[in-house]
């Protein structure tokens, strides 16, 4: 799952931080991003009361996913145009806030050989009719080579 994204703006958010996000319609609002919903379960999301689907204020300008075995953050450029979508659920009885859970989609061969992670973010954005409009992602670069053992 993607751990940071970074706007045309060079402004860097991380799960826990508060975004600025713009329904269907264009009427802006705010949650807090925790967690993900996968892509292929969208209509499912959207489709649970209270739950709905918005997009980044922002265009991106690229994501991170940090490797879970060696920690190394990894980033990839995000295509021209693209927005990240969030699907924004209820808040919880009794409080103001309301979590954003970023949509995520099936990582690439090359996505998963470069971030070392089966999970990567929906670009896109909004047509006028309320409807996603995909943005593929630019391929990304090749992984490492793998390191030389001791020569001697």
């Amino acid at each position: 799952m993607p751990h940071l994204f970074r706007t045309l703006h060079g402004r860097e958010y991380r799960p826990g931080e508060n975004l600025r996000l713009i329904l269907a319609n264009g009427t802006e609002t705010e949650g807090i991003w925790g967690g993900s919903a996968q892509g292929e379960k969208l209509q499912w999301w959207v489709n649970k009361p209270g739950h709905l689907l918005t997009q980044t204020r922002d265009q991106i300008s690229g994501i991170a996913i940090r490797d879970e075995n060696t920690a190394e953050v990894r980033w990839g450029a995000a295509p021209a145009g693209a927005h990240l979508f969030f699907i924004l659920e209820p808040s919880p009885q009794g409080k103001s806030y309301r979590i954003a859970k970023m949509v995520t989609i099936a990582a690439t061969p090359a996505q998963t050989a470069y971030f070392n992670e089966e999970r990567f973010s929906l670009f896109g954005t909004f047509d006028r009719d309320g409807a996603v409009r995909k943005i593929e992602p630019p391929a990304p670069p090749p992984p490492d080579p793998p390191k030389q053992a001791e020569l001697f």
